[in-house]
């Protein structure tokens, strides 16, 4: 990763990972920024397994190839021309805004290198929701052509963890596109909503809906969890909604959120590898409680006021 770094030559592009064709849905090839966010994370995660390896000082050296990368990559979003740019993260420092920013998004999420509402990633979003979608989803019009489960449901995770209940539309969007066996093709047909690329049955969009369900119960946020950001209060109507155990780096977590008698309780169970992390219930339109100690049912009250940010 940091012997490819381009050194030299147009500042847009300095200290990014050379032009390539990249994922297939951005087009053709370019310096896009998809390949440095993850090449930032392969870092990150470099110097996490180093630490862990107790080998200090590659673990500093990683950690600092990181954060000199991050910097470089937010140089050139910042240096763009603003015609280009528009607030937004384009697919490459050369490219206008168009279906290709989705790439960008995984600053956000997966990745995390973005805190939960970044005005850039915000404005990427806010983009591709009003000039790239067909009937609530995510319309890739570059190679695919087709609307994409995966791709609107990774937009969903950016809107939960910014604690914009927009999520649900767009989980209920790919809910309504499945076939009959519970899967989504890599790209779906926007007039007879059969595949037109791609994989039948493709596993990505499998996996993406797999960790909206659990992210709606058990996310990860930078050191800490939060729990029940997406557990709805209709789902809540029947008595109890809850998920797990499920694997985190901190140990397996099993959250349960129950209503009886019109009175809201959520519970975590978990088997912490180590010292419990931070932990915030956050269930929406209800306070957000950080007490919280697993195996100890907890009272959710009627939030006042808008609702908190995640941790960062």
């Amino acid at each position: 990763i940091t012997r490819k770094r381009v050194r030299g030559g147009d500042p847009l592009r300095e200290g990014l990972l050379p032009a390539g064709f990249s994922a297939e849905h951005l087009g053709p090839n370019d310096y896009y920024y998809w390949d440095d966010f993850w090449g930032i994370a392969g870092l990150q995660a470099a110097a996490r397994l180093a630490a862990r390896q107790g080998a200090a000082g590659e673990a500093e050296r990683w950690a600092r190839e990181a954060e000199d990368f991050q910097a470089a990559v937010f140089r050139s979003i910042a240096g763009l021309p603003a015609h280009r740019r528009t607030g937004a993260i384009p697919a490459a420092p050369y490219r206008r805004m168009d279906a290709g920013a989705v790439g960008s998004m995984v600053a956000d999420y997966p990745l995390q290198l973005t805190a939960p509402g970044d005005a850039r990633v915000m404005r990427t979003l806010a983009f591709l929701m009003e000039n790239c979608f067909f009937r609530g989803g995510f319309f890739q019009d570059m190679i695919h052509s087709g609307v994409n489960a995966y791709l609107t449901l990774a937009l969903a995770q950016t809107l939960l963890r910014a604690g914009d209940p927009r999520w649900q539309a767009l989980m209920e969007t790919v809910a309504g596109l499945a076939t009959a066996t519970g899967q989504w093709p890599e790209a779906i047909h926007p007039f007879s909503g059969g595949g037109c690329m791609g994989d039948g049955q493709h596993g990505w969009a499998a996996a993406e809906w797999i960790m909206l369900v659990r992210n709606l119960f058990v996310r990860e946020e930078g050191e800490g969890l939060v729990l029940g950001a997406g557990v709805l209060p209709q789902w809540l109507a029947g008595g109890d909604a809850a998920f797990g155990p499920t694997a985190t780096p901190h140990g397996p977590v099993l959250l349960r959120v129950k209503c009886a008698d019109g009175r809201p309780t959520a519970r975590v169970d978990a088997r912490w590898h180590a010292a419990a992390p931070p932990l915030e219930i956050a269930v929406p339109g209800f306070a957000v409680v950080r007490d919280v100690t697993a195996g100890v049912p907890v009272s959710l009250e009627p939030r006042q006021g808008p609702p908190a940010t995640a941790p960062k």
